[in-house]
């Protein structure tokens, strides 16, 4: 699942300075949840890289 097709997340990931940890962690939970769809496994990959909420839980980890 490493080649995009449908959702550039990263090059949201880079605008917003994620670094490469906390994506390839985001990643990994998505692709547990959707292993077969890459469509939403990007999708919801970015929507949480754009939500921010990684920002939060980095600072308490």
């Amino acid at each position: 699942m490493e080649n995009i097709e449908y959702f550039d997340y990263q090059k949201v990931a880079r605008a917003v300075g994620l670094p490469d940890k906390i994506l390839n962690k985001i990643k990994r939970e998505v692709k547990r949840e959707f292993p077969s769809d890459k469509m939403l496994y990007e999708l919801h990959v970015l929507r949480a890289i754009r939500s921010k909420y990684w920002q939060k839980s980095s600072k308490i980890r």
